[in-house]
């Protein structure tokens, strides 16, 4: 009995954490979209942890377009 609580606990736990991930693929969003969420980003003065995770991505995937020479966030 304590042991099905503990593996139930611990998938629980698992469960939780990887709602923190994002799968979001950001190669599917046009250029104003990516602007407009890259700016967004810039504008927030305390962002949360998965504020800057994701504001990474977005960052992320500007440089990427950048080095393809699609200027869409600068």
């Amino acid at each position: 009995m304590l042991i099905t609580r503990i593996f139930t606990l611990l998938l629980l736990l698992l469960m939780i954490s990887s709602c923190d991930k994002s799968n979001e693929n950001l190669t599917g969003l046009n250029n104003l979209e990516l602007r407009k969420k890259w700016r967004e980003c810039a504008y927030i003065r305390s962002p949360s942890s998965s504020e800057q995770h994701i504001c990474g991505n977005y960052e992320r995937e500007c440089n990427d377009r950048k080095d393809q020479g699609n200027l869409s966030c600068y």
